[in-house]
This record gives structure tokens, sequence and C-alpha cells, in this order.
């Protein structure tokens, strides 16, 4: 049994609580500190003082600091000469408003200062290590309790099911996503958005209003709206980034959803399109393989069990987990 120290978000981006409660799963004892929370409240001076004060008290065998925004690299440098453990970073976003990591000074000059710093761009690892970083490629992965099969009745599925949905964040920053779910309204296919509405209020467009449905990515229905529903599609972000796929990946198969996702740039490294999920390149593939998938019922249900079978067996946290802890002990 370890000692982590885990300094991530916790209250409102699930991963924490993900990662946590798999460490715990594993037999390790965990203390955690929500930088995020304690910056906004605080002010992220008082936040790297508090984190100076918790690495003194808990002398953490390994410290795992998820993003770590306003976290500064002489903290990390603090830590280490309060306690000399491994400390690591991980983030789950190829940027930062915008901004690729490597271009962005401070935050480059807080990782240099940890041991690894993992991140879910492929791209970005020689980039980081051109610049003095220990970057390695580790994806996100699913949560089996949370992300498991869900079963529902009758009045669930008319409630929470469709033909076609997607699990994300809309609005004019995402004008792929708007492009593509439009599209959709136009072509009439039965469909709802469940996530979040970034538009000037009263400013939505007509066809997000007709299908915006309310929040299930964060949720106990998010499993559910997987399983209800014929299709989910994904609109990755980064679809020319290496590898930089989104965690809804994990989380729809998990669950034992159909994924058709654009296609990113690494995909068939780890998933097989046809076999775990499906890809399209262009809107006029995704109408296309829609209609294929949903008229025929059995192929759907052949892919999302292969698919939930793969995820399940090798790309839990749990399993991220244990690359960090085996490549982490005491450099």
């Amino acid at each position: 049994m370890s000692n982590i120290f885990l300094v991530s978000p916790m209250l409102d981006e699930q991963s924490g609580t993900y990662i946590h409660n798999s460490l715990v799963q594993m037999g390790h004892k965990v203390a955690f500190f929500d930088w995020k929370y304690i910056s906004q409240e605080k002010g992220a001076e008082y936040m790297n003082t508090e984190l100076l004060s918790a690495t003194k008290e808990l002398k953490p065998d390994l410290t795992i600091i998820i993003k770590g925004l306003g976290i500064t690299g002489e903290t990390v440098q603090r830590m280490k000469s309060i306690y000399n453990h491994p400390i690591v970073g991980w983030i789950f976003d190829v940027t930062l408003g915008g901004t690729l990591v490597k271009d962005v000074p401070p935050y480059v000059n807080f990782i240099k200062k940890m041991d690894t710093f993992y991140t879910i761009d492929n791209d970005a690892v020689p980039e980081l290590k051109s610049l003095g970083v220990n970057a390695k490629w580790l994806s996100e992965g699913c949560y089996i309790p949370s992300h498991k099969e869900t079963v529902f009745n009758f009045i669930q599925k008319k409630k929470y099911g469709c033909d076609v949905v997607f699990l994300g964040s809309v609005g004019a920053i995402h004008s792929n996503r708007e492009k593509i779910l439009e599209r959709l309204h136009e072509e009439g296919f039965d469909f709802k958005i469940y996530g979040e509405v970034y538009y000037p209020y009263g400013k939505e467009p007509v066809w997000v209003k007709d299908h915006h449905t309310g929040f299930a990515a964060i949720n106990d229905y998010h499993s559910l709206v997987c399983n209800a529903s014929k299709v989910v599609i994904g609109i990755d972000g980064w679809p020319e980034r290496d590898k930089a796929y989104s965690a809804r990946i994990y989380r729809t198969l998990c669950a034992g959803g159909f994924l058709l996702t654009n296609h990113t740039k690494g995909i068939e490294k780890e998933f097989t399109p046809g076999k775990h999920l499906d890809t399209y390149k262009t809107t006029d593939e995704l109408v296309k393989k829609l209609l294929k998938y949903l008229g025929d019922d059995d192929l759907r249900d052949k892919i999302s069990k292969q698919g939930q079978k793969l995820v399940q067996e090798k790309h839990t946290f749990k399993d991220r987990l244990h690359i960090i802890l085996e490549e982490n002990r005491k450099i």
C-alpha cells in the first residue's frame, strides 16, 4: 500500500473522483487536494501555500497532479525539498485556453519540475521533451462502477433514448460541432444533445433549442443515455493530434453504447473501426453510416459488445494508474 497525494479538481470534474476511487480500490491510502476549488475561493497564492503545508503533513510516497493550473514550478520544487518523493503530472487537454501546452511558458516551467508528465496528446511528447519536460503519452480511461451498462425500462427508454445522441458541450466555440449537429437536424434525425450550451442568453439557434435535453455527461444518467439510444456520436476537438481522443470514447464503450466518432489521428492504434466502434471523416459519411447502423440492430449490438469488452479489460483508470505507479516508484 502506498500513500498517494492526489492534487486534482474534485467537485466539478469527474475524472478526479474516478482516479481517487480507483486508487482506493487498488488498496492505496489517498488524500486529495482540490487546487481548483481553493484557487477560486482563496486565490492561487493561498492555494500554493496550502499545498506545501499539506505535503509536509502527509509525507506522500507519490504525488499526482491533474492539470494543476496556478501551481508554480517553484511550489513543485519546494514540495520535493520538504519531502523527497516522486511528483507526476497528468493533463487531459491538448490546449490551455486554445493554445498548445508547449506554447504556454508558465505551464511548461511548472511541468519541467516534475519527475514525469503525462499527456493525452501523443504529438505533444516530442514537443515537450525538446523543452526539457520528461513527457509521456497516457490517455484517460473508464471507471467501470460509474460507466457500466445500465438496465432501463420502457419509460426510461422513451425519456432518455433516441436514435442519435451527442453527449458534450455545444456553442460558438465548437464550430465543428455546430455544423455537424445542424446537419443532423436538417436531415430529420431523431437526436438529442446532452451537455452545456455556450451561447449568450436567448441566442441559441433554433435547432439547439429543439434538441437540447439536459446534462448527462457527468452524472448518473450518462450510461442510461448511452444504453437507451441507438447511436452515440463523437465530435472530438483535436482530430489532427495523435491519439488525443477524448474520454467519451472510453465511457461510451464501457457503458455498452455504440459509438460513431469522427476519425482522429492514431485511433487505429488502440481501436479497430468496424469492430469496437466506427468512425467518419466527413459529415456526408456520418449521415451515410447513421442510416446504415440505425437499420441494423444486430450489427450495432455486436460492435458495442466488442468495444465494451476491450475497454473494460484494457482501458480502465486502474490500468492507467498501474502504469504511473510502476514508472514512478522512488525515482
